[in-house]
């Protein structure tokens, strides 16, 4: 199988990007949600979690750049002949959607906590310098955007979901195939 995508498919490097995003997203959304709720008085637990959360969303945006910069390296494989142009428009529209929101959730988080003054602590152990001066309505906006990011997220992960589970379990044309490894 070729690293980059082709007339003929899908890539391999396009393929485990694919994956690696998907479990990015869950761990981030699972994250996400449970640290939102976490009481006040959470400690040290909760300041892990945040800081876990800091850190994925960084290396999400890296692994969004190296899947843009593979997406622009190869050419787009044909639609797959099961997909009707309303299909089509759906999963083009899903795929911008998802592609916007790997790169607006982690921009506005890190906007987000550095114009708070809440800072990055990478992995736990790496202080990441702060690039914004403390802006209290900088930080309130960074965090609207990180919340409209992630209802685009929602949104288009259904409508891409929608799509090609209902060719794959309903249809039974098998069009998740097309991006699992090894095919």
């Amino acid at each position: 199988m070729p690293l980059l995508n082709s007339a003929a498919g899908y890539g391999g490097l396009t393929k485990a990007l694919h994956w690696v995003v998907v479990a990015l997203f869950a761990v981030q959304v699972g994250g996400g949600l449970v640290m939102t709720r976490l009481p006040d008085d959470a400690g040290a637990a909760g300041d892990a979690l945040y800081n876990w959360h800091k850190t994925l969303g960084l290396v999400a945006l890296a692994v969004a750049l190296v899947r843009l910069w593979a997406r622009r390296a190869g050419e787009l494989p044909p639609w797959a002949p099961c997909l009707t142009p309303r299909d089509q428009r759906v999963v083009h529209h899903a795929e911008n959607g998802l592609y916007l929101a790997m790169f607006l959730m982690p921009v506005s988080g890190f906007v987000h906590v550095m114009a708070g003054g809440y800072g990055v602590l990478f992995a736990g152990a790496v202080a990441l310098p702060n690039p914004l001066p403390r802006w209290e309505w900088l930080a309130l906006a960074g965090k609207w955007v990180h919340v409209g990011g992630a209802l685009l997220l929602a949104a288009a992960l259904a409508a891409h979901l929608a799509v090609v589970l209902r060719h794959s379990l309903v249809h039974r044309h098998g069009l998740i195939r097309r991006m699992l490894p090894g095919r």
